[in-house]
């Protein structure tokens, strides 16, 4: 019995070194097909801009369009963003705004927009404001089931989103295969300041992107549904007990057994600041939307379970092998650096990928600096154990703050808006920025 116990031992360090080094080789793959899969998108891009004349379809044959846009407060970059809108290469579509509160800071800027196009544009204040879902739900529930029959396609877009000139096309022309039910992109953080927080995010971002696309998670930031396949779903009425956007549009979408299409070229740069304090309640709330909305909770505990596991096996197999044990020694920093490689070299390619479909958009993002590398690889070791920190408080919180307004979450769906406030009020000696 003596002889058999170090055999065992043994082989279960190896089993677990093989295991991290599977797992490290299996999230790899996965970043080189969504890395294939972005290239893709960006020569395809190339190519039509290339050609003459363009292969793309006339305006005038695409469906009449309405783009929503929900907002409460004024984010940095929104006037530019609109304003982005009124450019679009896309024949008939109108855009819908609608602010939550008459006295919110981003009136000025939705007014000066009105300005430029009165004909394409439409504002409003949000007339019905329930107590059991998150104002953007309802706001976009309230005006998707107030747009009249003549609008054949709905688009929706965040306020940070600043779309380039094709994106609502992008969007809108694959809708014409009937199994599509919707058509997203994602969003892409690029550290506007190199910074503890904005680098976090940046890597946190990295991984989620790739899970997103995997998973067949929808973005409400950049998506658009056919008119009929919105009503088919159920989703205004979804929304209405709903925290997420997202979460209720997975939901319904999987009910109905339609096919959520990832179109790398509408990826939405998002350049603004935050801190580490500041990203932890961010990171929490959109855990706990997927947790509320049954969109792939699971998926996300094991997604993080396996990164734990690779994180700290390692760790414990060099702490336990430093007090001797060479061979143990030797294989636990044998798998943690090829875990910390693979990650480091996963992220990389996305960032060459990503940068590409900007360029083909026409979209200047580019960040990396000196002080960029000297943060890299500390925020990406960073970024797990902020993650870890992240999904243990989403998995005991009940309660979430959304720009100055709480929700809270008694069971899957069942959501109370507790504190409404107009958004003035509501930051009145608070640092809320628009990135929480």
């Amino acid at each position: 019995m003596i002889s058999i116990a170090p055999n065992n031992f043994y082989l279960a360090v190896y089993l677990a070194i093989a295991l991290v080094l599977c797992l490290t080789a299996s999230q790899g793959f996965f970043a080189v097909l969504y890395t294939r899969l972005l290239l893709a998108a960006a020569g395809r891009r190339q190519e039509e801009s290339a050609s003459v004349p363009s292969s793309s379809s006339p305006s005038n044959t695409l469906p009449r369009a309405a783009v929503i846009l929900s907002l409460r407060g004024s984010d940095p970059f929104l006037l530019k963003s609109m304003s982005a809108l009124l450019d679009q290469d896309y024949g008939d579509f109108t855009l819908f705004i609608v602010v939550d509160s008459a006295d919110d800071s981003a009136w000025p800027d939705v007014r000066r927009l009105e300005a430029m196009a009165p004909e394409r544009v439409k504002s409003q204040v949000l007339q019905n404001r329930l107590e059991t879902c998150s104002l953007k739900c309802c706001a976009l529930a309230e005006v998707t089931e107030q747009l009249d029959a003549s609008y054949e396609v709905v688009a929706y877009l965040d306020g940070d989103a600043a779309p380039h000139r094709r994106w609502l096309r992008d969007l809108v022309e694959p809708l014409s295969d009937r199994s599509i039910g919707v058509t997203t992109g994602n969003r892409w953080y690029t550290p506007g300041h190199v910074t503890w927080g904005s680098m976090v995010r940046y890597f946190w971002n990295a991984g989620a992107v790739v899970q997103v696309w995997l998973n067949g998670i929808l973005w409400a930031g950049s998506m658009a549904m056919r008119r009929e396949t919105i009503e088919k779903i159920g989703l205004v009425d979804a929304w209405r007990t709903s925290l997420s956007v997202d979460g209720a549009g997975v939901r319904q979408i999987r009910k109905a057994g339609l096919k959520t299409l990832f179109v790398p070229n509408v990826i939405m740069p998002n350049r603004e600041d935050i801190t580490i304090a500041q990203f932890i309640p961010w990171s929490e709330r959109q855990l706990v939307a997927a947790k509320s909305s049954e969109s792939g909770w699971g998926l996300v505990l094991l997604h993080a379970f396996t990164i734990a596991f690779c994180v700290f096996a390692p760790v414990v197999m060099i702490a336990v092998g430093a007090t001797g044990d060479q061979v143990l020694y030797r294989a636990g920093w044998t798998a943690l650096l090829c875990y910390w490689i693979g990650a480091a070299s996963s992220s990389a390619m996305i960032e060459y990928a990503m940068q590409q479909v900007l360029r083909g958009n026409k979209v200047r993002s580019r960040w990396m600096s000196l002080r960029a590398l000297l943060f890299y690889f500390p925020s990406l070791v960073l970024c797990h154990f902020v993650y870890f920190r992240t999904l243990i408080g989403a998995h005991y919180r009940t309660r979430v703050s959304w720009r100055g307004v709480e929700y809270q979450l008694s069971g899957t769906n069942d959501v109370r808006m507790i504190n409404y406030r107009p958004y003035q009020s509501a930051i009145e000696g608070q640092d809320v920025q628009s990135v929480i």
